[in-house]
């Protein structure tokens, strides 16, 4: 099944299985006002359907690799979790909005008040404040667009505001005795999802295993990006070429932010290498401050971005710093035997010397018949598009660079009618 279909079904199970139940105890309207039983009864299957999949959302930051894998990687996996945030934002918000069409037209104004903390029952205060609580949290990510370690906290918050949505729920006009089918399955997805979220928030640093590293050396390849190589004494990690950790460096003037970077394959056993971009306040201040013999923990591996799981013939398509997974899986061409590929590379940069590692391709490509690489320079050629890549017919492409480049390509892949499955792009654009 592809991970799209994953998806749909899950959102399916998420609308289908909470209206069944909610029919199986069909409610009464206990609202006053002469409000029409349709409103009433949409805004309740909003309601519960919002909260599933606001519990849902909570479940797939878990980092659980079931999970992971069930999505295809843990940045399809974190996509998708933004998307049912917003879907279940939605359907929240709908919930009191139908119940105060009740007044329209007569009292706008009170329609207004009605979505407001301003009733008479603290158990439907607490669900406007949930609400309020969310629009903030989801403003803060979507519209401000806070840096990741602002954001990070403000997101902790998420946490309360679910809580303070279960007790809205289960107080609100003996929900449980009157739905008793259907209280019995929130509170399980309620257990399920506030113990997530638990384990994310405050547990996971202790029960997740992290491998310990050691800087060994740092190499600038520019301004912007350097190369750090880390190691080992144990033989306990593992990677699968393309994949990705997280890191912590542990250093008196760096932040135990932990920030995904993929590794680019190592030169000895027990190395790995990593490049890092100066995009942000973090990933600057790592340029600034990070020394040789830096202790790091290294969480992971993840992702699925694998090139033995393609066709023969192939597509790579990198941008940047979205170089990193090429790197590494053209170093495993040793360990295997890659006679039967056939692998067009385009390196996508600004100009040549950001090209890094391009001396590998160029020697690579002198090596393997089979194996062609086009240098794509947007200050001679403006940015590439789908056009420019030829013989992508029946052959699995792979995409790893800038979101908007990902999302163009795919875009134009689409319209010229290549098979969806046969597109795969890593995504680091989810944190």
């Amino acid at each position: 099944m592809r991970t799209n279909d994953r998806y749909f079904t899950l959102l399916f199970s998420a609308f289908l299985i909470p209206s069944i139940l909610w029919l199986l105890s069909f409610p009464t309207t206990t609202v006053e006002h002469h409000a029409y039983p349709l409103l009433v009864y949409a805004s309740q299957l909003l309601a519960i359907v919002g909260f599933t999949l606001f519990a849902i959302s909570f479940i797939l930051t878990s980092r659980i690799k079931p999970i992971e894998k069930y999505f295809g990687g843990l940045d399809k996996l974190y996509k998708k979790h933004q998307h049912i945030g917003k879907i279940a934002f939605i359907l929240l918000l709908l919930h009191p909005i139908l119940l105060s069409l009740r007044w329209f037209p007569e009292n706008i104004e009170k329609m207004f008040w009605f979505l407001l903390p301003l009733h008479k029952k603290i158990e439907v205060n607490l669900g406007s404040w949930a609400l309020i609580g969310l629009t903030i949290l989801l403003a803060l990510t979507i519209v401000v667009k806070l840096p990741y370690d602002k954001w990070k906290i403000t997101h902790k918050f998420m946490g309360l505001i679910f809580l303070v949505g279960i007790i809205h729920l289960f107080s609100i006009n003996n929900f449980y005795a009157n739905n008793f089918y259907l209280a019995i399955y929130l509170s399980l997805i309620s257990i399920v999802s506030l113990t997530a979220f638990i384990y994310k928030s405050i547990f996971e640093k202790w029960l997740v295993k992290k491998h310990p590293f050691i800087v060994t050396k740092i190499q600038n390849l520019n301004d912007q990006v350097m190369e750090v190589s880390l190691k080992n004494s144990s033989i306990e990690f593992e990677y699968i070429p393309g994949q990705f950790c997280f890191f912590q460096f542990i250093h008196n003037d760096i932040s135990m932010e932990s920030h995904p970077y993929t590794i680019c394959g190592g030169s000895t056993e027990g190395e790995i290498r990593v490049l890092i971009k100066s995009l942000g306040d973090y990933t600057t201040n790592l340029h600034e401050k990070l020394t040789l013999n830096t202790a790091a923990l290294v969480e992971g591996p993840y992702g699925y971005f694998d090139y033995r799981k393609g066709k023969n013939k192939q597509v790579w398509i990198a941008g940047g710093v979205g170089i990193a997974p090429f790197i590494s899986w053209s170093r495993d061409f040793k360990n295997h035997d890659i006679s039967a590929l056939d692998i067009d590379f385009y390196y996508c940069v600004n100009n040549t010397a950001e090209a890094y590692h391009l001396h590998e391709f160029e020697k690579l490509e002198k090596s393997l018949p089979n194996f062609h690489l086009f240098l794509s320079c947007s200050d001679r050629t403006g940015f590439i598009n789908g056009k420019d890549i030829n013989n992508t017919k029946d052959r699995t492409i792979y995409i790893c660079g800038p979101s908007e480049m990902s999302k163009s390509l795919t875009k134009d892949f689409k319209a010229a009618n290549i098979k969806e499955d046969n597109i795969i792009f890593e995504d680091f654009d989810f944190m």
